[in-house]
């Protein structure tokens, strides 16, 4: 199931809740099959918009270098400005009525925002998160690996002959081959150039350097992203 879909899922799931809870005084001013439609609906909808705004932003290489909660929550409190005239509008045919005011709109776009933050930032964060890559379990490279690196290995860089391995204590280059290694690394990570493989968890932000991409990993190593390779990479996520 794609991104798209189970956070939809999700968020029909918290519209549901949100139906039986009944907050802002829903509880009190319709009927339960009103606040199912109207939670789920407005879930539902935030979620969509809120996602389209989020994949628009990204297509900005600047924005994409930020931290994902950031980017999380400036997409939520962009999204919600559509979504508090399409409250507005349902709350006047349920409930309010009258003439929408600059002072009424600030109100409902205050509280669309907490619940698009809410709801959006803890979801883009779970559906956005890499699987943590694991320590080497390869023995011949394994037992390659100097003991006071570790084997948390963060990135690999082909130097001639030799293999230049990058982990969360250090580095250490080792005579290996780097398809060897990638081939054994799995899918921990990714292939982003001729002579780089980075772990796909380890990569913070995103730099651009001309007319590439530069991926900037934990602990600051900075591996440059090929055109040959970056059809993959943006598959995996890992640029925009």
């Amino acid at each position: 199931m794609s991104t798209w879909w189970r956070g939809g899922l999700a968020a029909t799931l918290a519209g549901a809740a949100l139906g039986v809870l009944g907050p802002f005084g829903t509880y009190g001013d319709l009927s339960i099959t009103e606040r199912y439609a109207y939670w789920i609906g407005l879930t539902v909808l935030m979620w969509t918009q809120t996602a389209v705004v989020f994949a628009a932003l990204r297509l900005a290489s600047r924005f994409a270098r930020q931290p994902l909660w950031l980017q999380a929550t400036a997409a939520a409190l962009l999204g919600a400005v559509p979504t508090t005239f399409e409250v507005a509008y349902v709350e006047g045919l349920l409930r309010v009525g009258g003439v929408l005011t600059p002072r009424s709109l600030a109100e409902t776009y205050g509280s669309v925002a907490v619940i698009a933050v809410g709801l959006f930032l803890p979801l883009t964060t779970i559906l956005h998160r890499r699987p943590h890559a694991p320590a080497v379990e390869s023995a011949s490279f394994a037992r390659a690996l100097p003991a006071e690196v570790g084997s948390a290995v963060v990135a690999l860089a082909a130097e001639d002959h030799y293999l230049r391995v990058h982990t969360d204590r250090g580095d250490s280059l080792i005579h290996h081959r780097l398809s060897d290694a990638v081939r054994e690394l799995g899918d921990a990570g990714i292939q982003v150039h001729r002579s780089w493989w980075v772990a796909k968890d380890a990569v913070e932000r995103v730099e651009r350097d001309g007319d590439r991409h530069v991926l900037v990993l934990r602990g600051g190593v900075r591996a440059p992203v090929s055109r040959t390779y970056g059809l993959a990479a943006r598959k995996a996520g890992l640029i925009p």
